[in-house]
């Protein structure tokens, strides 16, 4: 069976990882096409945080609680590697309304079975002696979350599958979906080669629509082109600093956590209004001052700076939840907001059914679904 991969972010290099694998049974021959390189995208810039934090929807929690679990285990294939760092996450709410919000949010995660708790100002300062939580804060730690350097890990994934056996075009574009009738048979890329496939996978994050509409597909994605879309963020990466912060901190105003390079990777949802195409580099600079401005009151003795602010445009479902399965005969659409926490969970089960096995697990989140629900 020839399965080709369209992208190579997170989910794609997962997913090429893992139907490498001689006992994955789904591919004899698999073929990975990445514009640019492994994680170059949005994988490589967003903030990375693996996380089942959100107990709304039980049976969602459960999902992506599982994919916690399935990243240890990757993680411990590779050695330790320091792409997948499982730190923790520490947050914490000053005011009446928000104290409240999260002692709930912590006993609805604690009666779901998640690792959730509050603490100390002084279990705090055990966690992040540097970190400065104003007097009377409820603080919460949830000790299982982790943290990804998204571009190393794709790299990581990608290169383990090319060693064994995956072919990997880099530097090439996918521009459309080759047809016969009804069934898709690959792409052509941007040199104006086909490459033929009898299964297409897009993995392709915030192109995917553009691709799939090629053959006449749609995909309910939240346009990032919009004004106002949610889709756009900015991340910015300050300076390499000593004795900042060890792992994940929510702070009101400010989400914090290690870089790669030794510095902090900041962002603000507060911050993202008007992030869009039309962002000015005078607006950019000025939203990575004021992440920096929030960051030294998070960290009094910070003394870096901002090294880079980028631009990141997340593949957000309309409504909320990701998008995986069989679009056509010959293609298999797997596109999620939650890649980093969930890419090698669905690597996983994306292997099962492309090997001819249904996944019960996956039933809720096909693309096809119908009534989305934009409110989300």
């Amino acid at each position: 069976m020839r399965v080709l991969v369209v992208g190579a972010g997170i989910i794609g290099a997962a997913l090429a990882d893992r139907l490498a694998r001689p006992a994955s049974g789904a591919a004899a021959r698999l073929t990975v096409v990445e514009a640019a390189g492994p994680g170059a995208g949005t994988s490589g810039t967003s903030y990375a945080w693996i996380n089942a934090n959100d107990p709304s929807d039980p049976a969602y929690q459960r999902f992506r609680t599982a994919a916690m679990s399935t990243w240890r285990d990757l993680a411990a294939g590779f050695g330790d590697p320091a792409w997948y760092r499982p730190s923790g996450n520490v947050t914490w709410a000053a005011a009446d309304g928000a104290k409240e919000r999260l002692a709930d949010r912590v006993a609805r995660l604690s009666g779901l079975g998640y690792a959730a708790g509050l603490i100390t100002s002084a279990r705090l300062h055990a966690l992040e002696p540097h970190v400065a939580a104003p007097p009377g804060a409820l603080i919460a730690h949830y000790p299982d979350e982790a943290h990804l350097h998204g571009g190393s890990a794709a790299r990581a994934l990608a290169h383990r599958a090319r060693e064994a056996g995956a072919d990997l075009v880099t530097g090439r574009r996918a521009v459309r979906l080759t047809t016969d009738g009804d069934r898709v048979t690959g792409v052509r890329l941007d040199d104006g080669r086909d490459l033929d496939a009898d299964l297409t996978v897009c993995a392709a994050g915030r192109y995917s629509p553009a691709l799939l509409a090629t053959a006449g597909v749609a995909l309910p994605l939240v346009d990032p082109s919009e004004p106002g879309s949610a889709a756009p963020c900015l991340v910015a990466t300050t300076t390499p600093v000593q004795s900042a912060i060890n792992g994940l901190v929510h702070a009101p105003g400010l989400s914090a956590r290690p870089a790669e390079n030794g510095g902090l990777v900041l962002e603000a949802d507060d911050l993202d209004a008007g992030i869009d195409e039309s962002a000015t580099p005078a607006l950019i600079q000025a939203v990575g001052g004021e992440l920096l401005a929030r960051a030294r009151s998070l960290v009094p003795t910070l003394t870096a700076t901002i090294a880079e602010v980028r631009r990141c445009v997340r593949p957000l479902p309309v409504d909320g939840y990701p998008l995986i399965g069989f679009q056509r005969p010959g293609l298999y659409t797997a596109v999620t907001h939650s890649g980093i926490t969930l890419a090698p969970h669905l690597a996983a089960l994306i292997a099962q059914e492309i090997a001819g096995r249904p996944s019960p697990a996956l039933a809720l989140y096909r693309p096809n679904r119908a009534d989305p629900r934009p409110e989300l």
